[in-house]
């Protein structure tokens, strides 16, 4: 055992549960180990995965979103929709307040749901058609502050957007295509934004040209609420052709960038009919998604690209990875307390996705008395965006129980929940682990397995800052 907290106690077992508990030796044992197995199952998880597209043109006739279409989509598996706004009638003038309450609208309603939105906003669905001058634009993204504070929470990050066909910054009847002035407006959307959110753009040269540096993302700089913090990609034309449709210039080169990069952004986007390669396989997919780490893709578009993958046999092993995908391998738990003792708790958490969390997410450590229910909980300072894709990560977690907490049993769950107050204690908010049995769809908690007697038991007296508190 790793020379940790857990040195303090004593070592034991005193309560079978799910999983193979093995039990370290000693006749006043205090501490327990289990080992988990892996749910192999498809599951929604918030922020990840393949998104539904949904869009519609804001003023007189907009197409606002269902309740019953989000929720349908949700217990298939998506947690995701993409929402871009078309403002076609917009194109010289304000956004007016009609305009503006249909956005909230939707937003409310998507909070109801459960979902999250990849948001995008655009002035033309085809390249023939005219954008919106800059100071329209700028003006726009004023007017939008209020409603990006407003729905943070269910905004899971906003595509860049707004210049020329589809907001993808490569046509523009205004002329907006110059770094200058995609610089311009990128600064206006990163005020605009809360700082908590991110921002992707088209390709990584936009990014690389924008801040003026070739060199990826660091973990000293990542989650800073810095411009390269917070700026993430999306590819809308996934190995599509050897360029992927002019997303790259220099294509190992981004993409080693992009792969570093994209270990502290979100990377998501949508396949294409493929030109001049043949359609993307399984393997070669697979290991691209891997590789650039990929949180999210489009379900809808493009089908021949998607339903080759159904072909041959990858989908479902897709469905899973996109994103993170945490399973617990063992964890090490005390088995016995005092009240104002001391709670010592290990876990190995492996992550199985193609990427991280890109969002900040609470992780949050629970005792519920087994007979009367009461919770107790503590929050600890790991972050989940740190859990590296294809790795396993080593927490290691001490608490204080409060002197009057009931003696009782208390089993021990471990919840990973949205932190925004609007979402937080919501399940579908809430990370499930891929983890056989453990999942409390109720409360959105993990079931780690693990009871724990508080009672007049010999306990190191905790001297730290973190406690459980009753909820």
């Amino acid at each position: 055992m790793k020379k940790t907290v857990l040195n303090l106690l004593l070592a034991c077992s005193l309560f079978a549960c799910k999983g193979d508990k093995k039990d370290s030796t000693g006749e006043t044992p205090s501490v327990s180990e289990v080992t988990y197995t892996l749910d192999d199952s498809k599951f929604p998880n918030p922020e990840r995965g393949f998104y539904r597209y949904t869009e519609s043109r804001l003023g007189a006739s907009p197409t606002m979103l269902s309740e019953s279409a989000l929720r349908s989509y949700l217990s298939d598996n998506v947690s995701l929709i993409y929402r871009i706004y078309y403002l076609h009638d917009f194109r010289g003038v304000d956004l007016s307040q009609q305009a503006l309450e249909q956005i909230g609208t939707d937003m409310a309603t998507l909070r109801r749901a459960g979902l999250k939105c990849v948001l995008r906003f655009a002035y033309s669905r085809q390249q023939n058609e005219p954008d919106a001058p800059l100071d329209i634009v700028l003006r726009h993204l004023d007017q939008l502050r209020p409603i990006f504070e407003d729905h943070a929470d269910v905004i899971a990050l906003l595509q860049a957007g707004f210049i020329g066909a589809w907001g993808e910054w490569y046509y523009s009847s205004n002329n907006l295509k110059t770094d200058g002035l995609r610089a311009t407006i990128l600064n206006r959307m990163l005020d605009v934004l809360p700082s908590k959110r991110m921002i992707q753009l088209r390709t990584p040269a936009y990014k690389t040209n924008y801040l003026q540096r070739t060199t990826p993302l660091t973990r000293a700089e990542a989650y800073t609420g810095t411009k390269v913090a917070r700026i993430g990609h999306h590819n809308d034309c996934f190995m599509a052709s050897s360029t992927d449709y002019g997303t790259y210039e220099n294509v190992q080169v981004q993409k080693t960038y992009l792969s570093a990069d994209a270990l502290y952004v979100p990377v998501g986007g949508e396949t294409c009919p493929p030109d001049g390669v043949d359609p993307a396989d399984c393997q070669k997919a697979e290991q691209e998604m891997k590789t650039l780490r990929w949180s999210f893709l489009n379900s809808d578009y493009y089908r021949g690209v998607n339903d080759r993958w159904i072909s041959q046999g990858c989908m479902d092993a897709i469905i899973k990875q996109l994103g993170y995908r945490f399973a617990l391998v063992s964890g090490k738990y005390s088995d016995k307390a005092a009240p104002s003792g001391t709670i010592a708790i290990e876990l190995k958490i492996n992550n199985l996705g193609y990427a991280s969390p890109y969002n900040p997410r609470k992780v949050e450590f629970v005792l519920k008395n087994a007979a009367t229910a009461e919770i107790y909980i503590a929050t600890s300072t790991d972050d989940p965006r740190l859990w590296r894709p294809q790795a396993i990560t080593e927490l290691s977690f001490a608490a204080g129980l409060p002197s009057d907490m009931p003696e009782g049993m208390y089993d021990l769950y471990l919840n990973l929940p949205d932190p925004e107050a609007s979402l937080y204690g919501r399940p579908s908010y809430s990370i499930r682990l891929a983890v056989k049995d453990c999942w409390d769809e109720i409360t959105g908690y993990n079931n780690l397995f693990q009871r724990i007697s508080i009672g007049k038991h010999p306990s190191p007296i905790y001297s730290g800052n973190i406690h459980f508190v009753k909820k």
